[in-house]
């Protein structure tokens, strides 16, 4: 991975701010001089810091202090500011180092010219990590993106590990005016959405990994960085579960608050619903709990309104037990698609709340994974699949827990040097016709992209009116505008090489969902909804939830975010601000 950024040692001649201008200047000029630090008697030693300090100044991007262009670094403030007042764990220095320092009230007063406000105690114990491309660590933690198109090569990364080094990132983050993107577990499609180029910096969450259970059991904390597999396997010990990622590899913060659709989401609703509590970093630094009867216009909010608000540092879930389930998966040629097609619909319209049916197509054959959450023989739930004939079995009829399930066929891995797009879109099931039209019109599509070594599948999840009524009922319900019908949110899925550009595959994709969209529309079966998590890059997400949703996550995104930094200095997502 190459990348343009070099090191410098700090306080190379006349590189630094003047001093003299301005309190900010001062305030940079103070975290950049070594000098300072040896007024400071850090805990962990002079040469330490200095040794720290002098691996996280990048090259470009340029940044503006006080309307003048300034080779100033993000790295190097957050670096300077991570060095002094959390750890100075830099990529040189061992992250299980005890390093700590004590601001004074000189230090205090710099931080308060730059507008930070600074813990209880004025002390941060550190652990904070500030990598730019010479550390070892940085291709790795560049690398943890799922999709080859998705790694892009930030300015620097930070990986905070507790709130409050998250409220000193995304401080310094608004006062520099500096792009920024967030990072949970990467599993996105949409290059900018948890990534970001040499314009801005990675915050990533992967240290935010906190996994506790409750006294009495019936609620899981739990950190955005942890990825579903460590979810389950720590709550396996308890004999439960929770609504999370039908992908071990997926990370909790992206799912969650995408909706977050489980492997029996027609008997538990969604992921969202399940949330008791967001622990919310604010733009401006505050640490808020957000629950049904604290912050209650925020906890609304995020039922929905994805990431507008701030940074979600820390989520309650709901625990279920963790009960054993049925499951088997089988092929299908595709030829035989149509009739299964026609099975699910038939099946969707009364389907057992305890059963689930997922269908995996792509232009050579369909994959079929048949669920029932109890522990049983042959359920009768899917009786109307049984004319349909299999070419071979890939998984055969299995009792396990549901942890074991999803551990176990939970198998999309990162992609190594393939490239990612989706797009969604969602769609009433009254008869077979539409999901057997839409198929046929996403084969054509998949046949004239095959050729150019782009594999399109199709992915039709059948939803219940039992997921809807489900989530109504659940902590105040949730934002998402969902009308309670038979109805299934489809999925494409491009993977394709990087020798074939993403914009030529984003524009087959496109059309391909507008030809899907407008038969939907001329008969009778549109449905507004766009499931966030499989949503491409140019969808409106959040107009689909109707109107007075839409309005009330802008609201509440004024309120806490007055100053518009998720919407301004956040790269990529699904602005609120761009949908109004």
């Amino acid at each position: 991975m190459s990348s343009s950024a070099e090191c410098r040692p700090i306080g190379w001649g006349g590189w630094g701010p003047d001093p003299n201008t301005s309190p900010t200047r001062a305030a940079i000029k103070w975290f950049a001089d070594p000098r300072s630090l040896h007024h400071q008697q850090c805990a962990c030693g002079l040469w330490n810091a200095r040794r720290a300090m002098q691996w996280v100044i990048p090259a470009p991007p340029r940044i503006w202090i006080d309307d003048q262009p300034r080779m100033v670094k993000l790295a190097y403030i957050l670096g300077a500011v991570t060095v002094f007042l959390t750890s100075g764990n830099a990529a040189d220095v061992s992250p299980t180092s005890s390093v700590a320092a004590s601001t004074t009230p000189s230090a205090a007063d710099s931080l308060s010219s730059l507008g930070l406000s600074l813990p209880a105690g004025n002390v941060l114990v550190g652990n904070n990590e500030t990598f730019t491309a010479s550390s070892p660590y940085y291709e790795p933690l560049i690398d943890e993106a799922w999709s080859g198109n998705c790694r892009l090569n930030a300015s620097c990364i930070v990986t905070p590990k507790s709130a409050q080094e998250v409220s000193l990132v995304i401080q310094v983050l608004s006062i520099l005016d500096t792009k920024f993107s967030i990072r949970s577990g990467g599993h996105s499609s949409s290059p900018g959405f948890s990534s970001i180029g040499s314009n801005g910096v990675l915050v990533a969450l992967e240290r935010l990994n906190t996994l506790s259970i409750s006294a009495d059991r019936k609620t899981l904390t739990v950190g955005p960085g942890n990825r579903w597999e460590a979810v389950y396997q720590y709550l396996e010990q308890y004999n439960l579960t929770v609504l999370g990622g039908r992908e071990p590899v997926v990370g909790v913060g992206g799912f969650v608050l995408g909706g977050g659709l489980s492997l029996f989401y027609n008997t538990n609703g969604l992921a969202i619903d399940t949330v008791t509590r967001f622990q919310v970093v604010t733009p401006n630094g505050t640490i808020v709990n957000a629950t049904p009867t604290e912050h209650a216009d925020l906890y609304k909010g995020l039922k929905g309104g994805l990431n507008n608000f701030g940074i979600i540092v820390e989520y309650d879930l709901t625990t279920n037990t963790g009960i054993d389930v049925w499951f088997e998966v089988k092929n299908y040629t595709r030829a035989e698609t149509p009739a299964l097609l026609a099975a699910y619909a038939t099946y969707l319209q009364n389907a057992d709340v305890r059963s689930n049916v997922e269908i995996q197509a792509n232009p050579a054959y369909t994959v079929v994974l048949y669920g029932y959450l109890d522990h049983v023989s042959a359920p009768s739930a899917f009786n109307a699949f049984s004319t349909v004939p299999s070419v071979s079995t890939v998984y055969p009829p299995t009792n396990a827990s549901l942890n074991e399930v999803l551990l176990e066929i939970g198998t999309a891995g990162v992609t190594g040097s393939s490239w990612t797009y989706t797009v969604s879109f969602s769609f009433k099931v009254t008869n077979p016709d539409f999901l057997q039209e839409s198929y046929k019109t996403y084969l054509e599509a998949a046949a004239s992209l095959l050729p150019s070594g782009v594999l399109l599948e199709y992915v039709p999840q059948g939803i219940i009116p039992n997921l809807v009524t489900k989530g109504q009922a659940q902590n105040g319900g949730n934002l998402l505008g969902l009308e309670a019908t038979p109805q299934v949110w489809g999925e494409i899925f491009a993977q394709f090489p990087a020798t074939v550009s993403q914009s030529t595959v984003a524009s087959a994709v496109n059309d391909l969902l507008a030809k899907i969209t407008s038969s939907a529309e001329s008969q009778g079966v549109h449905l507004p909804y766009i499931f966030a998590n499989d949503a491409g890059p140019d969808q409106q997400v959040l107009r689909g939830y109707g109107e007075d949703n839409l309005k009330y996550i802008a609201t509440v995104a004024e309120r806490y975010d007055p100053k518009g930094v998720m919407q301004k200095l956040q790269n990529d997502a699904y602005f609120v601000s761009k949908e109004l």
